[in-house]
């Protein structure tokens, strides 16, 4: 502080009061305070950094998958994924950008905030030292000051005194009522009271004397402690500029070189986007440059025929029922199918089923079964069932290769519809017996036929030898049980349920459905006593 006063206007609040320092030692703990809210800026922006990263990802994730199952090609699909891939390189950059601000900038400062700030009982040590400092300082001339506000208080007091005692002694001049005597006491106290503001002023004086006296080593004793604040606290304004250029440095992502390759890589596969490459590709592809098996003259042959009883249903694209070839004799039953055009999979391929019995051996063996779900479909997949393997097997007995074609229905029933119900693996027997005795006669050759199918009865000429079941009763019907009404049925195939509001059905179950099928494929029924859902076309009405 200057003692020139002309250059600095004094105030009330003024450093140099008593006690005023204060706010200078304050500013320490502050600057505690001050590194503690940096630190929380650091970890703020270090958490926008991080979600921004991750959004970027999730972004580029998202769309990516949009790009595998969508409908963009070539090289401007290119264009599309150059346009992820800056998302997924800039948030790697975004993501390192929050590793350096917590790794190095934040750690930075809370090593520095430790090494400065020593905590001690109540305060920091900084702050118990400065404090004291500022106290010692000021503590001669607070006693100085403190006399010297005395002194003047005397002396104010005894101004006034002899100013109210001067009044009385003028009043008593003019009042005859006052006597002599009481006049000259009065006189004689202004006479003490002007001796008192005589010596009361001499003190004040002297006080004021002696104090100012003393400001020149009160200004300097307390410049050394104030300057040591000034040195603290400037130790940390440089400590936060050295760490706010470094913070710039982390957040300045153009100064890294891999910032600006992102966006180069991405400018040259923008500029890789060729229109008449992606036109030449969808037209090989997809267009009028694919190659394409044109129809050309096909001999006819009886060995392999697409047979069905049932009409074209519509569902599927392909053929109306499969081909099952490679039939051998066989003296004993034969399996039941065990997979159904029902399998929860898109693509059924049946069993290999082999049976020995009195020596002989027979194989039954069928092609693939696929099926194709439509879009709308939740539940039902619809087949397009088609057997195109052909096997050629010698006949034991007869020395003679023998194919028969049938639809899907009646190879799994080769019994027809009057048979239903029977015992299966019996009834095969007998009809592989009779195709033993026509052939001891005579080779068996399957007729040409034309493009109508012809079904399974119709080319069995030994469907009448088979026993039909017997009709279940009207007691036993399930129009009937537990008082359910419907139409009766009969399960042509086995279907393992995959879901609980389904119905297990074993083939010849018979029980009742209870409403027509919907437009996924499915009836309810009642069976057992407990209603589900099943497959319509794995029943027929009885």
């Amino acid at each position: 502080m200057s003692l020139n006063e002309d250059l600095v206007q004094a105030s009330n609040d003024s450093f140099w009061e008593i006690g005023k320092y204060s706010r200078t030692v304050k500013r320490i703990d502050n600057g505690k305070a001050l590194c503690d809210s940096l630190r929380q800026l650091i970890q703020q922006r270090s958490e926008i950094e991080t979600s921004y990263a991750k959004s970027l990802t999730n972004w580029s994730k998202k769309w990516n998958e949009f790009l595998d199952r969508g409908n963009e090609y070539g090289t401007i699909q290119a264009g599309w994924r150059g346009m992820l891939q800056e998302a997924d390189s800039l948030s790697e950059l975004h993501s390192l950008v929050s590793e350096n601000l917590m790794n190095k900038d934040y750690v930075n400062i809370k090593a520095w905030q430790k090494e400065n700030y020593h905590k001690s009982m109540m305060h920091f040590k900084e702050t118990k030292e400065l404090e004291e400092g500022f106290k010692k300082a000021q503590k001669p001339w607070e006693k100085k000051y403190t006399k010297l506000m005395a002194a003047k208080k005397d002396y104010h007091a005894a101004c006034r005194s002899e100013k109210s005692t001067a009044n009385q002694e003028n009043n008593a001049r003019g009042d005859s009522a006052v006597s002599p005597d009481q006049l000259k006491k009065i006189q004689e106290k202004l006479r003490k009271c002007q001796q008192e503001v005589e010596g009361t002023k001499d003190k004040y004086e002297a006080c004021l004397n002696d104090l100012n006296s003393y400001n020149a080593k009160y200004i300097e004793d307390m410049n050394e402690v104030f300057q040591k604040c000034q040195d603290f606290e400037k130790t940390r304004i440089e400590f936060f500029k050295k760490t706010m250029f470094e913070i710039h440095q982390h957040l300045d992502l153009s100064v890294d070189p891999r910032f600006s390759q992102v966006y180069s890589s991405l400018h040259s596969t923008i500029g890789q986007i060729d229109s008449d490459k992606d036109l030449r590709w969808w037209s090989t592809n997809h267009g009028a440059d694919m190659a394409m098996n044109w129809p050309t003259f096909e001999e006819y042959s009886p060995e392999l025929q697409n047979i069905s009883k049932k009409k074209d249903s519509g569902i599927g694209g392909g053929s109306d029922g499969i081909t099952i070839t490679s039939i051998r004799h066989k003296p004993d039953g034969l399996d039941a199918p065990q997979s159904s055009p029902y399998n929860s999979k898109r693509q059924v391929s049946t069993t290999e089923s082999q049976r020995s019995s009195s020596g002989s051996n027979i194989q039954q063996q069928s092609s693939t079964l696929r099926m194709q779900q439509p879009p709308d479909s939740a539940r039902l997949a619809q087949m397009d069932t088609d057997v195109s393997q052909a096997d050629m097997a010698q006949h034991p007995s007869g020395g003679e290769n023998y194919v028969r074609s049938t639809s899907y229905d009646e190879a799994l029933n080769p019994f027809g519809d009057d048979d239903e119900g029977g015992d299966v693996e019996a009834n095969t027997s007998h009809v592989y017996q009779a195709i033993d005795e026509a052939r001891d006669g005579h080779n068996h050759k399957e007729p040409e036929r034309k493009e109508e199918p012809v079904s399974m009865e119709e080319s069995n000429p030994f469907a009448d030898d088979i026993d039909e079941p017997p009709s279940p009763s009207p007691e036993d019907s399930p129009r009937q049980m537990n008082g359910k009404e419907g139409v009766p049925v009969r399960a042509l195939y086995d279907y393992v349920v995959t879901e609980e509001d389904e119905l297990p059905l074993k083939a010849g179950d018979v029980f009742v459905k209870l409403s027509e099928e919907d437009e996924l494929g499915w009836c309810k029924g009642y069976k057992d006593g407990r209603e589900g859902l099943y497959p319509a076309n794995y029943v027929e009405p009885v």
